[in-house]
């Protein structure tokens, strides 16, 4: 009898610190920052480049189906069009964008629109071509597109 008890303890034990560890690496969500440069080829903005960054808290992305993430989650978007820098606040349709689109744990897009006319996905335009670069935890937390 007192070698199934400690069996059940060992076991019961094991459980609990199995499910201490997974929620412990679930709590320790943490803010991700990527660089963005926008090449384009085509259209009449054809050899124009633009940069820009974006920050998020990754604590509320479960890795499946499509998640979006905004201002309200955390979301920081910042980009230079045309020599200007734009931040979140000046998307024309703040505080209910920019967006942050995730397709199974994957970024799909940033839904991020400056202009005057009707919001267009500029990020899947063809000959719109965005190259990501995640930052280095050790890189400098100043963000390219401060307003100047």
């Amino acid at each position: 009898m007192l070698n199934l008890f400690s069996k059940r303890s060992f076991v019961i034990a094991i459980a609990a610190l199995s499910t201490a560890v997974i929620t412990t690496s679930l709590a320790h969500a943490s803010t991700i920052t990527y660089d963005f440069t926008v090449n384009v080829t085509q259209g009449s903005l054809a050899g124009k480049t633009f940069n820009g960054t974006f920050s998020y808290d990754d604590a509320t992305l479960k890795g499946t189906g499509i998640e979006e993430l905004g201002v309200a989650q955390g979301l920081t978007a910042c980009m230079n069009y045309f020599g200007r820098n734009y931040s979140e606040t000046d998307d024309t349709s703040y505080p209910a964008f920019p967006k942050l689109v995730f397709e199974d744990g994957k970024i799909k897009q940033l839904d991020f629109w400056i202009q005057p006319n009707k919001r267009l996905n500029w990020w899947d335009l063809p000959g719109w071509e965005v190259k990501l670069s995640m930052r280095k935890a050790a890189a400098s937390a100043v963000s390219n597109c401060q307003k100047r």
